[in-house]
């Protein structure tokens, strides 16, 4: 027990330290940032507005757990953005030390928790206003429910009224995807175990009437006092059929995420193999509840036409009690069959490797990257290498424990150190605040006359701005056409704009455009531009 409270102290200073100490950035956290303050500032809490649009991307649960933290503050800040976020994937990894608890020792337990902890996007994303850390933890409040009902410790009645309830609220979180993965891995699980019977003893009524509640009330609200414009089934069609099968924004092959899983679940990466053929081979009960978990999560978006990494995020609490009943295994902490010790040995060894290159090869960054000073470059590489001899050496010495913790450890102080230098450090080049205080500057006298601002081709950027001009909204289009007849008028006007399309406006148009001001956000050039004419 004293172990466990000791990976929770660790997960929450890695959650939670110095995510007030810099800007939300983008593409993504400005956005439920600025979703957050208008709904503050509107006071329309059913449906989000986005850069004073209405927002079809997301419902609104997320943006009103943002906008409730942030009440007492009056506005939205990094800390209020990124807490619940931060909690929801504390609560994610409690849960994974009770799961751990159920299948195995209490020593395999807290090592799933301390994997997932220091599992890199877990943490990335435990630090992010995004929305994904809290549809996981909702998601594996319902499949905990599940488990504990088909283990016995809780009743089928309770446990599925659980099941639904966490379900609906996910579907509040990001879609129908809330309810599809818990359900989805459920059903597959029960039918991997022959007892798709017992599914009518899981609250078979109760329980989808729970769910009806819930996110009925909500469809129903939105109807009857939401905007007029606003249409439930039209933001459906968007998660199913423009997402799902055409990909509106994020478009990606089928074998996506076997590039991209790899490097988001070091410093484990290289005993997942492993684990995952020591389930297969065991296939116990819960051995089998993990393997659908991960196989139904990645094939649910690889089949997708739109893909994203942390799409995936759901799969890493079952990765993670995976390789902590492969690790436990091996040390003899649990009943049952080990894998051989080469697998582990290769495993790590492999990791060992790796680190000392990427330790070697980081000095040669110094002074090439602008937003990290050379030494802590020079600090991140020893670190580097550091954790790889330091693992190198407990796998020849067969200090089996050590080579499975001193990567961890070793990443949660190189985590630690990030968030208190270098994300502060790199504020600078990510924040868009100093951009936003040039288009309020700039603009002030053409908006004072009535005239917008166009955003051209910029994804969310806009949103950025809106958020740190509180409240200059820009109106957002990807047709040359548009920005050509915004631009051809005698009045002055603006616009915001990917820097290299500005070749693609025609001649007679691009010789009266002037460069106001240029950032580079988000892995563009962005420039601010005005109609020339007016500036003479």
């Amino acid at each position: 027990m004293r172990y466990a409270r000791v990976v929770l102290a660790l997960a929450a200073a890695l959650f939670i330290t110095n995510i007030w100490g810099y800007d939300l950035w983008a593409p993504d956290e400005q956005f439920f940032g600025e979703g957050a303050r208008e709904m503050i500032i509107d006071g329309q809490w059913l449906v989000t507005h986005v850069n004073g649009v209405i927002n079809t991307h997301k419902p609104p649960l997320f943006f009103w757990l943002i906008a409730l933290l942030s009440l007492p503050l009056g506005r939205i800040t990094s800390l209020t953005a990124r807490l619940p976020s931060a909690f929801a994937s504390l609560g994610t990894v409690s849960m994974t030390l009770r799961l751990g608890r159920r299948m195995a020792s209490e020593r395999t337990a807290v090592l799933a928790a301390f994997i997932l902890a220091t599992s890199y996007m877990f943490w990335d994303k435990a630090r992010s206003a995004q929305i994904d850390a809290v549809l996981c933890c909702l998601i594996w409040v319902a499949l905990s429910a599940f488990e504990a009902w088909r283990a016995g410790d809780l009743g089928g009645r309770r446990a599925g009224l659980v099941f639904w309830a966490a379900a609906a609220l996910a579907v509040l979180a990001k879609g129908p995807v809330g309810l599809l993965l818990p359900l989805g891995v459920a059903l597959a699980t029960l039918a991997v175990d022959r007892e798709l019977g017992q599914w009518r003893t899981f609250a078979p009524l109760t329980g989808p009437l729970v769910f009806a509640v819930i996110c009925g009330s909500w469809v129903a609200a939105t109807m009857l006092w939401g905007p007029a414009e606003y249409s439930v089934w039209g933001a459906l069609k968007e998660h199913f059929i423009d997402r799902g099968i055409h990909g509106m924004h994020h478009a990606q092959p089928w074998w996506y995420y076997a590039k991209v899983l790899p490097p988001q679940l070091l410093p484990w990466t290289f005993l997942v193999p492993g684990a995952m053929v020591l389930a297969w081979r065991r296939r116990d009960r819960m051995d089998r509840f993990l393997l659908v978990t991960v196989i139904f999560v990645v094939l649910f978006f690889s089949i997708s036409t739109e893909k994203r990494t942390l799409y995936v995020l759901p799969a890493f609490p079952a990765f993670a009690l995976m390789t902590a009943r492969f690790v436990g295994a091996l040390l003899r902490w649990d009943e049952g069959p080990a894998m051989s010790r080469r697998w582990f040995a290769v495993g790590q060894s492999v990791l060992a490797g790796f680190l000392v290159l990427l330790g070697a090869v980081a000095p040669f960054a110094a002074g090439r990257v602008d937003e990290i000073p050379s030494w802590v470059i020079y600090v991140l590489a020893g670190l580097l290498l550091g954790i790889g001899f330091s693992t190198l050496w407990a796998v020849i010495k067969k200090h089996d424990l050590a080579a499975a913790i001193v990567p961890g450890a070793g990443f949660a102080a190189t985590y630690l150190l990030v968030a208190i230098v270098v994300f502060p450090m790199a504020n600078e080049f990510k924040s868009g605040r100093e951009f936003a205080g040039v288009i309020a500057e700039e603009t002030a006298i053409s908006r004072s006359e009535g005239h917008e601002i166009l955003a051209f081709d910029l994804g969310n950027l806009p949103v950025h701005y809106a958020f740190y001009t509180n409240g200059i909204y820009t109106v957002e289009t990807k047709d040359i056409a548009d920005l050509v007849q915004h631009l051809d008028r005698d009045e002055l006007v603006f616009a915001v704009a990917d820097a290299k399309r500005l070749d693609e406006l025609p001649p007679e148009i691009r010789g009266r455009v002037e460069i106001v001001a240029t950032t580079h956000a988000s892995r563009r050039d962005v420039a601010l531009i005005a109609n020339r004419p007016t500036l003479q």
